[in-house]
C-alpha cells in the first residue's frame, strides 16, 4: 500500500522540479528586413517571416505578427525643436537615445569605451519631422564609463554625453 503511493508522489516530484517553460524573445532572426520611416510613419518589411503589418492611427496601433521590437507606445506631445536626450545615467541593462526634429535629418549613433574603442554603432535616417526612441542593450559591455556621440550629417546636432554602465 505505501509503495502505491510513493511512486506517483516521487513522480510528481521529478516532474515539477524538471518541468521548465518556453520562454520567447520579441527578437526575430531574418535574412532581410528593411526600416522606412516618413513623416512620423514606420514601415517594416522582412523576409522571411509571414504576415507582419502595423497600423496605427492617431492614438491606436494595431500590430500582427512578431517583429516589434522598436514600436513604442508614448502618450504625450513630441518636444518641439531639434535635439537628443540620453537617459538613464547610469546605465544598467539599456540606455535610450530620444531623437526628435522638425526636419528630415540623418543621424549617426556611436557608443565608445574609454579606451577609445567603438562598441555600438548605428546610423537612423527620418524623412520627415521625427520623435524616436531608441533603445540600445549594454548587456554584453563591460561595467565602467562610456561616451555616446550622436551627430546629424547636416551638422545641426553634434552631442556627446558620458555615461556610465553599472
Amino acid at each position: 500500500m505505501i509503495g502505491k503511493g510513493i511512486i506517483p508522489g516521487l513522480l510528481l516530484a521529478f516532474v515539477t522540479v524538471t518541468a521548465a517553460g518556453q520562454n520567447l524573445s520579441h527578437q526575430v532572426m531574418l535574412p532581410g528586413a528593411s526600416v522606412v520611416v516618413n513623416a512620423g510613419i514606420h514601415y517594416s518589411q522582412t523576409i522571411g517571416e509571414t504576415a507582419v503589418e502595423t497600423i496605427g492611427a492617431s492614438d491606436n496601433i494595431l500590430t500582427q505578427g512578431f517583429q516589434q521590437p522598436r514600436i513604442k507606445v508614448t502618450i504625450g506631445e513630441a518636444p518641439r525643436g531639434n535635439g537628443v536626450k540620453a537617459y538613464p545615467n547610469p546605465a544598467d541593462s539599456y540606455v535610450n537615445i530620444e531623437l526628435f526634429g522638425e526636419n528630415a535629418r540623418k543621424f549617426n549613433l556611436n557608443i565608445i569605451n574609454i579606451n577609445g574603442q567603438m562598441v555600438f554603432s548605428d546610423v537612423l535616417d527620418f524623412s520627415g519631422s521625427h520623435w524616436y526612441v531608441r533603445e540600445i542593450p549594454l548587456r554584453g559591455m563591460a561595467k565602467g564609463f562610456y561616451f555616446i556621440r550622436v551627430t546629424s550629417t547636416d551638422g545641426l546636432i553634434n552631442r556627446t554625453f558620458k555615461i556610465e554602465k553599472m
